[in-house]
């Protein structure tokens, strides 16, 4: 690879952090789309095999259909068929990441969607649910996690990767007024991990496991 390659990666990822703007995101990956999968092998991306990981440590195989959150190209939908899990909706911001993902026929539907805004799925309708680099800056809100909450029946679990600004006190505040609430219960939180280790730039991530009550 190159240094003008992974010069091309790093700015792309740089990008998507860095506009502020969750739509304004999704504009970033319509222009990316083309060239994700490549870019985000290239920089050793860690995310969706750790978000599966952890997922599939605590979630019943044949529980019924699990929603991909920011499903993307299908990364995380190409793990947890696999896994045990064949029965897969997702929803993205980015119209070319969907456009992508479709042919794999990987998930049953796909659909657009924003996560910090309302979904469009019915109460209780998920098994579970997965988010693989969508909770860090530039992307969805912490917010989000409501809806997935709402949307997963209860005994389901949700497993998503949290990354950069909402790293620490931020996300345990949320986790802990979802907590509070009676909404969810803290399953598990794995370790620090590089999110890209093979790129410039070290992101810093964990995953967290909660069953929905």
């Amino acid at each position: 690879m190159t240094n003008s390659d992974q010069d091309e990666k790093t700015q792309s990822l740089h990008d998507a952090y860095a506009t502020g703007d969750p739509k304004k995101t999704a504009a970033v990956y319509d222009d990316w789309s083309a060239e994700y999968e490549e870019h985000m092998k290239g920089v050793g991306y860690t995310h969706p095999a750790m978000v599966a990981a952890m997922f599939s440590r605590y979630q019943p195989t044949g529980a019924g259909t699990v929603l991909d959150a920011g499903s993307g190209t299908g990364i995380m939908a190409e793990i947890l068929g696999p896994l045990g899990y064949p029965n897969i909706d997702g929803f993205d911001a980015s119209e070319g990441m969907l456009a992508l993902a479709a042919p794999k026929n990987l998930y049953q539907n796909l659909k657009p969607g924003l996560l910090g805004e309302r979904l469009d799925y019915d109460d209780d309708s998920y098994a579970g649910a997965t988010g693989s680099g969508v909770f860090t800056e530039g992307h969805a809100p912490l917010s989000g996690l409501d809806e997935l909450i709402r949307v997963v029946k209860s005994g389901g679990h949700i497993a998503f990767s949290v990354a950069r600004i909402y790293l620490g006190e931020q996300i345990e505040a949320k986790a802990k007024e979802l907590e509070d609430a009676g909404k969810w219960t803290r399953v598990e939180c794995s370790g620090r991990y590089d999110s890209t280790p093979l790129g410039d730039d070290v992101i810093w991530a964990q995953v967290y496991v909660f069953q929905v009550n």
